[in-house]
């Protein structure tokens, strides 16, 4: 008999500690579920709302103030997103010009066919032309100068920004070849490099008594 007393209060123990436990278990488990969706709103906002700088730069470029000049020469003031919309309407080419307007210092754009545009491109290579043909003969220049026995100075001068460095080597690397193939006919010396300018001497191989007495030509 007292077994079965000792039996019962141990099972109602059980029981009780059991019944203890169960609020807290409930309660981990309730937690969870409701932390969830606030996380997940919030991972969504994020995923739905992605914002760069590109797409802002990209918006403030299009909405930004140009100087535009119509096929009649008329001129007015508006957005470039507008112009596009314009020439794209009347199946025309925004050309943007090098200058800017004088009096607000906007971009300016002229509408243009297509044919002015070719033209425009076609203006633009010839320069391109003009300044490579300006270069062969300086190389010229330079093989005659030599071959007389005279040392040379060269001079090259880039933008202050340093955008055409990459352009200013390899100048130097064609004087470089020309002084070499089909033979040597000069060294390069002194060259030195000083914010956007390179400056640098050649002299002709010839023996030390002809190079003293050679004269200093300055390209």
């Amino acid at each position: 008999m007292q077994q079965n007393h000792l039996n019962i209060i141990r099972s109602l123990l059980a029981f009780r500690s059991l019944t203890l436990q169960i609020p807290k278990y409930h309660n981990a488990i309730n937690a969870s579920p409701s932390a969830q969706p606030q996380i997940f709103n919030r991972n969504l906002t994020q995923a739905i709302t992605p914002k760069t700088k590109t797409d802002d730069q990209k918006s403030k470029k299009l909405k930004q103030k140009i100087t535009l000049i119509a096929q009649n020469e008329a001129i007015s003031i508006t957005t470039l997103e507008e112009a596009q919309k314009l020439a794209k309407r009347r199946d025309l080419h925004l050309l943007r010009l090098q200058q800017p307007d004088v009096k607000t210092g906007r971009v300016m754009f002229k509408l243009v066919t297509s044919s002015e545009m070719l033209a425009d491109e076609t203006l633009g290579k010839g320069a391109s032309k003009s300044a490579d043909t300006q270069g062969l003969r300086k190389l010229k220049n330079i093989i005659k100068w030599l071959n007389k026995r005279h040392e040379v100075r060269i001079l090259i001068q880039g933008s202050v920004n340093g955008a055409d460095e990459g352009n200013a080597e390899r100048i130097v690397k064609a004087i470089e070849m020309t002084i070499k193939e089909p033979q040597v006919i000069g060294k390069i010396v002194q060259k030195r490099q000083k914010g956007s300018y390179i400056k640098f001497n050649i002299i002709p191989l010839a023996a030390a008594a002809e190079t003293e007495a050679s004269t200093v030509k300055e390209l």
